[in-house]
């Protein structure tokens, strides 16, 4: 089984926000050395430049960690599941960060095999969540701002459309499975949920590889060829 090592999105945004944060470090010792050497040399005026320095200093250094802690919980997320699916059979593949045209962002993994093909969205939430078709809850009732359900099945549906011209025949749509992996165990189950499935990461290996053959070896030959030139794959 082959899976892409590539730094994905989430751990380019972790990277960019890291940038952002030692930016406002930057900004911030400017801001108080040149406060301290110069106290007793500027006037009034011009110190109050080193204090705003420090100000604006400690409010990017806010965003920048506030922003990479986010999404460092969402690079640790692909990592544990990243490691999981590296004990697939050798008759699956998994590609990491696949950015197919018009879908608006990447999928964090997507496995090919013999039973079809599974569209993985990693969650590392915190809160405990009610999941349901359409979204998800917050155990008040509320519904979540956050909507992992519609995220992965329109990132299917994408697929689908992605793959059928390619492919020169009809997808069945029966052969992608949506699947969110929380890396947490903090879900409160309600309702069956029929639309796609919640899978947890130390799961995933014998929920893919248990299921129905539906794909013949020249399919899913094809369907690797054409997906690792949006992905990321070893």
């Amino acid at each position: 089984m082959y899976i892409s090592k590539q730094k994905s999105h989430v751990k380019s945004r972790v990277s960019y926000y890291t940038k952002i944060t030692l930016l406002g470090v930057i900004i911030l010792l400017i801001g108080i050395l040149g406060f301290i050497l110069l106290i007793e040399i500027l006037g009034l005026p011009q110190l109050f430049l080193f204090a705003l320095l420090v100000i604006v200093g400690l409010i990017i250094c806010k965003y920048g960690w506030s922003k990479r802690r986010i999404w460092s919980k969402g690079a640790k997320g692909e990592k544990i599941v990243a490691k999981k699916l590296d004990k697939l059979p050798k008759k699956y593949t998994a590609i990491r960060d696949v950015k197919i045209p018009n879908l608006g962002g990447d999928i964090d993994h997507v496995v090919v095999g013999p039973t079809g093909i599974y569209v993985i969205e990693t969650k590392n939430y915190k809160p405990t969540y009610i999941p349901d078709e359409d979204c998800w809850y917050h155990t008040s009732g509320r519904v979540s701002g956050l909507n992992p359900a519609k995220q992965v099945k329109l990132q299917s549906s994408k697929l689908n459309d992605f793959l059928k011209p390619k492919l020169g025949k009809k997808l069945c749509k029966k052969a992608i499975f949506p699947v969110i992996s929380p890396i947490n165990h903090n879900l409160i189950f309600k309702n069956d949920i029929k639309s796609y499935e919640i899978v947890y990461p130390e799961d995933l290996v014998h929920y893919i590889s248990h299921q129905r053959k539906i794909l013949n070896s020249n399919e899913v030959k094809d369907i690797i060829n054409i997906l690792t030139r949006y992905g990321c794959i070893n």
